[in-house]
């Protein structure tokens, strides 16, 4: 009865252990195709962090050079204001000595050539001839008249030469304030240009950070699920070699009954031919005959 109590329990643990290998077997090849899946996702992830740092990169140039446009812009504008502020401050001092110029015209009379020739005339009059001191007097105060004449013709010369050498100023201040408006203008747009690159890029660097932000959170999830597929693997395994330490135990425990069984079972099948035969039993032989026997009255 014993015997037949340690076969059912043999039996109970063959079957756990049969099935927890059949299961291990299905975690290994679960484990296996997670290791190559998060193989997959670490090789995607880092692809996309790749392109998320060259990409980075990249707008960080085109940061860089927009900037360096955008300050250049701010200098060209400043040094066209100041063209612009020279000019009109020159052209405001054309206006002025234009009217100074056309007051000084109203006073002048005659020409310079004229006024040369008068003065000369009476300087040479006045040494050639022998003159009252009234007369002489009144030759050398028209001689005066002309020659301060004869300045104010100097000096609108002067105010025009310089009425000239302004609008030759302004003129340049102009062309110059131009052609840096016209410079700042390109560089503007140079500026815009490069911004709205730099703004496409910074776009598709956001997209790829999302896709590889999500690549690296599947990669946390599958590691986490290969971590608890290998942590139950591990207890089944710790299990099976329970099970295989308690069938070991249970079949040294049955052994010694199962041997001492075979040998009675040896002498009860030599008693039962010589008995047949007509033999002579040995005590053995006869022994074992009788514990069959005994044991059959008993059952019954």
């Amino acid at each position: 009865m014993d015997s037949e109590v340690i076969q059912t329990s043999l039996d109970s643990l063959y079957r756990e252990l049969d099935d927890l290998r059949a299961k291990n077997a299905a975690r290994k090849a679960d484990i296996a195709n997670l290791r190559k899946r998060i193989d997959e996702s670490v090789d995607e992830r880092d692809e996309l962090n790749a392109e998320v740092k060259r990409l980075s990169d990249e707008v960080r140039k085109l940061k860089s050079q927009r900037d360096a446009l955008n300050g250049c812009v701010k200098e060209l504008k400043l040094k066209r204001d100041e063209l612009r502020t020279q000019a009109a401050e020159k052209r405001e001092t054309l206006t002025k000595l234009l009217d100074q110029t056309q007051q000084m015209s109203e006073q002048i009379r005659g020409s310079v050539s004229e006024l040369y020739h008068q003065i000369n005339s009476l300087e040479w009059y006045i040494q050639t001839n022998p003159l009252a001191p009234k007369t002489e007097r009144n030759i050398i105060a028209k001689i005066s008249a002309l020659e301060l004449n004869l300045a104010k013709h100097k000096g609108l010369r002067n105010v025009k030469d310089k009425l000239v050498q302004l609008r030759v100023e302004v003129g340049a201040l102009r062309i110059q304030a131009q052609a840096t408006h016209a410079e700042l203008t390109k560089t503007a747009e140079e500026s815009e240009k490069v911004h709205k690159s730099m703004y496409e890029l910074a776009k598709k660097l956001i997209e790829k950070k999302k896709d590889a932000d999500s690549k690296h959170a599947r990669f946390l999830e599958l590691n986490q699920e290969r971590r608890e597929a290998v942590s139950k693997l591990r207890e089944s395994l710790e299990r099976v070699d329970q099970l295989r330490t308690k069938i070991g135990e249970a079949k040294e425990s049955q052994s010694p009954r199962l041997k001492g069984e075979k040998v009675k079972s040896k002498y009860k099948e030599a008693a039962t031919e010589k008995m047949r035969t007509g033999g002579k039993l040995s005590f053995e032989e006869f022994q074992a005959l009788m514990e069959d026997q005994v044991s059959d009255t008993d059952e019954d």
